[in-house]
């Protein structure tokens, strides 16, 4: 789909029987295969860790990917799996990932993804600066999805000047969790705060490891080359424990929509869920 360049998704819940993903084997594959053919050349299969998860400890995620590559490779499907997680936000959690008990992104120890709760925002800034003193970065992920930030938007802002990176979810491009949540991430694209898209897969359903068509969505809204970023480029750096360019990414074709203050104001007047 994106011509020479495989897409990597840094967040799937592809791993079966870890969480409310893949429930067995076959899903799993199902799943994989679904992704290969839409273009999908590596998964870092992320399930819950932490919170209502505790039980998915670093071994038996890391254990559960090895199992599925075994599975992959003996069937041919040329699909690349690595572990890691979606860690919900807890005290000592620079510890945890220190001593191997959190998974970080592809395990390489360079990249963490956070997963606030549903409903609230809580301040970051304390721990993406303790991440950091550990050569960890932190990377939000769905931050359009959480209600706390789509009434609040302002907090993003300065939590990419601190170096936070921003994952959203291929679905919400393309409207899967609504017209708001969509104009939110859409407007998020166009304005340059987004480092990465990814699945966020759960099945081959509504919520399945697609990438295509948010790639589309991207190209439209940003251009080619920042598609190429978000789906490919970036994804690949974290698959292989490359650091990855923070900050703003600067305006690519003219945007289709309005300014971020605008759109963001507008979001914000709103009373709505998920």
């Amino acid at each position: 789909m994106t011509g020479h360049e495989p897409f990597v998704d840094i967040h799937c819940h592809l791993l079966p029987g870890l969480d409310d993903g893949a429930s067995s084997l076959d899903d799993a594959l199902a799943m994989a295969a679904m992704a290969v053919a839409d273009g999908v050349g590596t998964i870092i299969a992320t399930p819950h860790q932490l919170g209502k998860n505790a039980g998915n400890s670093g071994q038996s995620i890391r254990a559960a990917a090895e199992r599925l590559q075994r599975e992959l490779d003996r069937r041919r499907l040329p699909l690349k799996v690595l572990p890691g997680a979606d860690v919900r936000i807890e005290p000592d959690l620079p510890g945890k990932i220190c001593r191997g008990e959190v998974v970080t992104l592809a395990d390489r120890r360079r990249h963490v993804l956070l997963e606030l709760p549903h409903d609230v925002y809580l301040p970051l800034d304390r721990l993406l600066a303790d991440l950091s003193s550990g050569g960890v970065v932190g990377i939000l992920s769905h931050p359009e999805r959480n209600v706390g930030i789509l009434n609040q938007p302002k907090v993003l802002p300065p939590l990419i000047e601190r170096g936070c990176l921003l994952q959203i979810t291929a679905g919400s491009l393309t409207g899967v969790f609504g017209a708001r949540i969509q104009r939110f991430a859409e407007s998020l694209v166009a304005d340059g705060l987004v480092h990465f898209v990814a699945s966020d897969a759960h099945s081959v359903g509504n919520r399945s490891p697609i990438l295509s068509a948010a790639f589309r969505r991207v190209a439209g809204l940003a251009g080619d080359e920042a598609a190429r970023e978000l789906c490919c480029r970036n994804p690949a750096h974290v698959a292989a424990g490359r650091p990855v360019p923070s900050g703003r990414r600067s305006a690519g074709q003219p945007r289709r929509l309005g300014g971020f203050r605008r759109v963001f104001a507008l979001e914000a007047s709103k009373v709505g869920t998920i």
